[in-house]
């Protein structure tokens, strides 16, 4: 499970608390520092972050990244 993300970024906050409240540890990739990353998700089709990769797919919308936070911590 990795979380694309950039320096100053709320949404990106906010999945990642939701993560720690889960009990979840993605890899946590900051675009701002990698761009192959970056290129990753603008390949995948997203043009803002947070994007959640998990079982090779890629999730841009924020509440469906909660929605699958809750999923995957039951």
């Amino acid at each position: 499970m990795k979380l694309y993300t950039k320096t100053i970024c709320p949404k990106c906050l906010w999945v990642k608390s939701e993560l720690q409240r889960a009990g979840l540890e993605p890899e946590i990739v900051n675009i701002d520092h990698d761009e192959q990353a970056k290129q990753t998700i603008i390949d995948a089709g997203f043009l803002s972050v947070p994007v959640l990769e998990y079982n090779e797919k890629f999730i841009g919308d924020v509440t469906e990244i909660v929605s699958q936070i809750e999923l995957i911590a039951q």
